[in-house]
């Protein structure tokens, strides 16, 4: 029986050393993949950084002006080329848009409305109601 369970623990021992052996190997090789990983965020970051430079280089003034010049140029307007809503031809509009544009639209009721009140003065005096019923604003018509 001794014999047995002896057996049993020696092969137990073994089993967890090798698979601690394997876990050992398993962390390295997951290090090195990471630390593969961060050499590749330092190299974007230093990329990044390039970048940034290389637009605010772009974006200076005078090379925005070098670049205009060179690839827009910009003529002076004759005055033969500028026209009055006159001088534009009239365009047709389809019925359904003629009819759309004789619909009414509807609004929205407004929030406020005047209330006028003494007009016996010759100086009418009013007042700024809300719906809610308090008084905004008061003064007279001039």
């Amino acid at each position: 029986m001794r014999w047995q369970l002896t057996t049993c623990f020696i092969a137990m021992a073994v089993g967890f050393s090798y698979g601690l052996y394997q876990l050992s190997y398993e962390v390295q090789a997951l290090e090195g993949e990471l630390a593969g990983i961060n050499r590749e965020i330092e190299d974007n970051k230093q990329s990044i950084e390039i970048l940034k430079a290389e637009w605010a280089y772009q974006n200076r003034p005078d090379t925005i002006q070098e670049l205009t010049a060179k690839y827009l140029p910009l003529l002076l307007v004759a005055p033969y080329q500028v026209a009055t809503f006159k001088d534009l031809p009239d365009r047709k509009m389809a019925p359904e848009v003629l009819e759309a544009l004789d619909n009414p639209v509807p609004r929205r009721k407004p929030r406020f409305e005047w209330v006028y009140e003494n007009e016996e003065e010759g100086t009418p005096s009013y007042t700024l109601a809300s719906y809610g019923g308090n008084s905004v604003l008061q003064g007279q018509v001039k």
